[in-house]
């Protein structure tokens, strides 16, 4: 999570509003303002305001709500990095 998120440069990183499905999200006790160092969690964002979340408990889909918005840091588009998609 924390070289992922490191890989970013800050210019190139995506805000909450311009998510799209597929991108990963990054989220760090600071939100905005984290640091790669303070990413803890990471899911990938899967539209409409939803993403995939994996824990102990298994994977699930949730909502970026509550806790997930407060913490919110950054966005990453892999898929477009990669050439894969425009």
């Amino acid at each position: 999570t924390y070289s992922m998120s490191a890989e970013v440069r800050p210019s190139a990183r995506i805000t909450a509003d311009a998510l799209q499905p597929g991108d990963l999200v990054f989220f760090g006790s600071r939100g905005v303002r984290s640091k790669p160092a303070e990413i803890g969690h990471m899911g990938i964002y899967v539209g409409n305001g939803w993403m995939v979340h994996s824990s102990d408990n298994g994977t699930t889909l949730v909502p970026l709500q509550g806790w997930y918005a407060k913490t919110f840091a950054w966005g990453r588009r892999p898929l477009a990095e990669a050439g894969l998609v425009a």
